[in-house]
């Protein structure tokens, strides 16, 4: 069967009852998505100790570059794994999205934590690779979940909304990061095992949506083919949705994730305290995710002021890529102030990582049910593919030039070469969930 027929799938719930089932199924994959945010901030905040002291068991100097480009590698390995979570998607139309939601959030907690016992760069590796195999998969699970298991009306509130549970996360891992000058990073990954607790409640009160149910009735057991996502008229879209999302997470991750170090390294330069440093990146971390929190929240109105989804990716990749050169090279070069640096850093969240928002809303819209994991899914996991490539670009940029914010603003470039790939999307606004 080509198509289903899904778009009414019998319902005998009470109003009220559904709206609570909505409401839970919201916050249950908020919370999800929220500790996975908080598991991938943790690196962010205790990468130069951690590759510091990994780097001296290797017996390799831990020198600057030498950080900065190990660093980079440990972030790709990271992104690698998360690109691999592809996975997940097909397992998710194939079982269903609870019970694979439920495998991805312990398999990144069980291997976040498992970075703290970590006796040298290659068991460090290693893990790192197996949390973002986890990390990646609770969102090829999620997304489709809550857009199937909430009305048409509520759907892309609770879809751009939803995304505020990034910022949440990484703002919880920034207020964690207080605690490294006292745990220690390994203590920090300790810390990460904590959502593999979010299970239990999961699979106490989340059901299965109906028509994901259905479309596996209608179809037996059998996933999706890849010659369906790759081949004949669904290609260009699956291809466009991958390449959309490269250019964004490849910006996010070789731009944005690296001001934490950025002002760790000037601070130091200038004569501060790694500890004190620490504490800067902090709040420095806190400051730019509440940009991106903010954004989150406007992003549905946002989405609705421009009528187009094509419209708002595109002023967003012009923002990012404007935001980014006025932080970099204004603020930290050209001024080369670390406290105007830190307060531009609201608006790069807005614009680098809020952006995420707007796909949790069209991403979903662009595949049937019966493909929508797995299509949402590839399309977030060739992202990291892509993406990965970038942290260990920018690792050996910094060697090159001898400058990290020289080498966030020449990645930044990527916004514009990625505007061509909005436009090979479908335009799915003011159209319903596709069957």
């Amino acid at each position: 069967m080509d198509r289903l027929s899904l778009a009414a799938v019998p319902d005998r719930a009470t109003p009220a009852a559904r709206a609570a089932s909505s409401t839970r199924v919201f916050w249950i994959t908020w919370a999800g998505w929220m500790l996975d945010g908080f598991d991938s901030a943790i690196y962010i905040f205790v990468l130069v100790p951690a590759v510091s002291e990994l780097l001296a068991a290797g017996g390799i100097e831990p020198a600057r570059g030498t950080i900065a480009l190990y660093g980079g590698y440990f972030f790709s390995i990271f992104m690698l794994g998360w690109a691999c979570s592809m996975f997940w998607g097909w397992l998710a139309d194939r079982i269903g999205r609870v019970k694979v939601m439920c495998l991805t959030i312990l398999v990144y907690s069980i291997f976040t934590g498992l970075c703290g016992l970590a006796g040298g760069l290659a068991s460090f590796a290693v893990f790192r690779f197996c949390a973002g195999f986890g990390v990646g998969g609770e969102w090829a699970a999620g997304t489709p979940l809550l857009h199937e298991s909430v009305s048409e009306h509520q759907r892309v509130r609770l879809a751009g909304w939803l995304h505020t549970a990034t910022p949440t996360g990484l703002l919880l891992g920034a207020a964690a990061s207080f605690l490294a000058p006292v745990i220690g990073w390994r203590g920090m990954f300790f810390l990460g095992v904590l959502p593999a607790l979010l299970v239990v409640a999961i699979r106490a009160t989340v059901q299965e949506p109906p028509r994901a149910r259905q479309a596996r009735t209608e179809r037996g057991t059998d996933a999706p083919s890849l010659a369906d996502m790759f081949v004949g008229p669904q290609a260009r879209t699956t291809w466009a949705a991958g390449l959309m999302m490269s250019c964004i997470i490849l910006g996010l991750w070789s731009s944005t994730y690296w001001a934490p170090t950025l002002v760790i390294s000037k601070l130091v330069a200038t004569g501060s305290t790694p500890a004190a440093a620490q504490k800067v990146a902090a709040i420095s971390g806190i400051i730019t995710n509440i940009g991106t929190l903010i954004g989150c929240l406007a992003m549905p109105f946002i989405a609705t002021w421009f009528g187009s989804r094509r419209r708002t990716a595109t002023a967003f990749f012009l923002g990012a890529f404007t935001i980014n050169l006025v932080a970099y090279l204004g603020a930290a070069v050209w001024f080369d102030s670390v406290t105007l640096f830190i307060a531009l850093l609201p608006l790069v969240g807005f614009f680098t990582n809020a952006v995420f928002a707007h796909y949790t809303i069209w991403l979903p819209e662009l595949f049937p049910t019966r493909r929508r994991a797995f299509g949402s899914g590839f399309a977030f996991s060739f992202g990291r593919l892509l993406g990965a490539l970038g942290p260990t670009i920018v690792g050996g940029l910094v060697v090159v030039t001898g400058s990290y914010p020289e080498a966030l603003a020449i990645i930044s470039l990527i916004y514009l070469l990625g505007l061509p790939t909005i436009w090979l999307a479908p335009e799915t606004a003011n159209k319903e969930l596709p069957a």
